[in-house]
């Protein structure tokens, strides 16, 4: 009995070092975001502005977890997290923090976080196959086009999402040979991303 609790321990501290790394990686990037958003300008700013940087960050925290379950959970908590870092960071720099864009973005990381915490999880393994890649570069290319090209008219931050999109194209397709699922579940992806964008942007 005693040897099976040990061995039960053994095998829950891989997961439980996963789920820190996921949560710790909400903070850093939160926090990072805030602080280099003084040092770039467009197109670069882009990354620190914009909603799919940050849904990659609970593609990764799913990615890294053994269990679907698991992912999703890692994948709010991590977008959560960022949301938190970042308006704690922009705080103590002497920013003005609003109240109803931290709920915004709080509701948005209900949303996105467990969706894409899932398709990293999805795409890590294959299963079901092209999903998880598919969402993340519907992501980018739907910001590309919807945010940055029509709503916000910014074209170089358009062209350096457009081109984001495409490289995660090609390296998350690699991936166990993802490439036919992907380009399978690619249109109805860009047509959740367009969505996404639009609802984002009757509410920012």
């Amino acid at each position: 009995m005693h040897s099976t609790l040990e061995d039960s321990a053994r095998q829950q501290r891989p997961h439980l070092g996963r789920i820190l790394i996921a949560l710790a990686l909400g903070v850093a990037v939160g926090v990072l975001t805030s602080l280099l958003q003084k040092y770039f300008d467009y197109p670069w700013l882009a990354l620190v502005n914009a909603v799919s940087p940050w849904l990659t960050t609970a593609f990764v925290a799913g990615a890294l977890q053994p269990r679907l379950l698991t992912a999703v959970v890692a994948g709010v908590a991590a977008t959560l997290l960022q949301v938190v870092a970042y308006y704690v960071t922009a705080d103590l720099r002497g920013f003005g923090v609003s109240t109803s864009y931290v709920v915004v973005w709080l509701l948005c990381a209900v949303v996105g976080g467990p969706i894409f915490g899932a398709a990293g999880h999805s795409w890590w393994r294959a299963a079901p196959a092209g999903v998880g890649a598919a969402l993340l570069v519907a992501a980018y290319a739907s910001e590309a086009v919807v945010g940055y090209h029509f709503r916000l008219g910014y074209t170089s931050a358009a062209w350096l999402f457009g081109a984001i999109a495409l490289l995660l194209a090609v390296g998350l397709g690699r991936h166990r040979s993802q490439y036919p699922a992907l380009a399978r579940w690619l249109v109805p992806a860009l047509v959740a991303g367009v969505v996404g964008q639009v609802a984002v942007g009757l509410v920012l």
